[in-house]
């Protein structure tokens, strides 16, 4: 989720014209009608606001009719305490396709590949296979809000997998607070765990943008443990169909013991 701007639009008061009736007597013209103000354009379409990466937080923005995007990053996490170890995610790919309506699109989530050490033994294998949802409720002067929904279903690796077909999806939003400012944040779920998290994102330049994050999570999920997860990260924009970013997480209240993770990403609109 990054920065986006939109402005207002001034409105012009409406002028009295006055004309000559006879050589003594005169007539007003009657007021023109004040213009309605112009309302507020969808500020999706940029890539800058439908990548959903590195946030935890979903954008609301849905990508346009026509175009895909693909998501891809790599993460490298690191646990301690009992059955602590590394893990490294990779290429966490997410393709978003538009459809007929602006307001929709439909998502595909291919299985990733996992590397961990946790518990001492090293594991590798895939993760499930994902399909989903998103759609662009609605957006006002400052506030865009969407809802997405994605079903894994356990076609992974055991150690890697939810071992059921497990649906996912939150409640997304963000706001606009001044041209440089803007809030964002989750409602979520990913089974039966409750995800919420929310942050703020300050642009840097037209083309970059940094971003602080606190997310949460409840017991109870696809290989989730009980966490509060504070992040930050830098994103940058190459062009208007590319996107980096890079990425760092904390989750120092861990119910498995504390850990941090890096990351980085690209995303490509097409």
């Amino acid at each position: 989720m990054t920065t986006r701007r939109w402005f207002g639009t001034g409105v012009l008061a409406a002028t009295l014209a006055g004309s000559s009736v006879g050589s003594d007597a005169s007539l007003a013209a009657s007021p023109e009608p004040t213009p309605t103000p112009a309302a507020p354009g969808d500020p999706c379409g940029s890539i800058a606001s439908l990548v959903d990466r590195p946030t935890v937080t979903t954008s609301p923005c849905t990508v346009r009719p026509g175009s895909v995007l693909v998501e891809s990053g790599y993460t490298n996490s690191v646990t301690s305490g009992s059955g602590g170890g590394t893990t490294v995610t990779y290429p966490e790919s997410f393709a978003r396709v538009g459809t007929w309506n602006p307001h929709l699109e439909f998502d595909f989530e291919p299985p990733q590949e996992n590397r961990s050490s946790a518990g001492g033994a090293l594991v590798t294998g895939a993760g499930d296979v994902g399909l989903g949802t998103k759609y662009e409720i609605g957006y006002a002067a400052q506030w865009t809000y969407g809802a997405d929904v994605i079903v894994a279903f356990p076609t992974g690796t055991r150690a890697f997998s939810a071992g059921q077909v497990q649906p996912s999806g939150g409640f997304d939003w963000t706001y606009t607070a001044s041209a440089t400012i803007s809030l964002f944040g989750t409602v979520g779920f990913d089974g039966t765990a409750f995800v919420p998290s929310a942050g703020v994102s300050t642009t840097l330049s037209t083309q970059s943008s940094f971003y602080a994050e606190y997310a949460y999570f409840t017991a109870g999920g696809s290989n989730l443990v009980k966490r509060g997860l504070p992040n930050v990260g830098y994103i940058r924009d190459i062009g208007p169909h590319v996107q980096l970013d890079v990425e760092y997480g904390f989750a120092p209240l861990s119910s498995a013991g504390a850990g941090h993770y890096v990351g980085a990403g690209a995303s490509f609109m097409y």
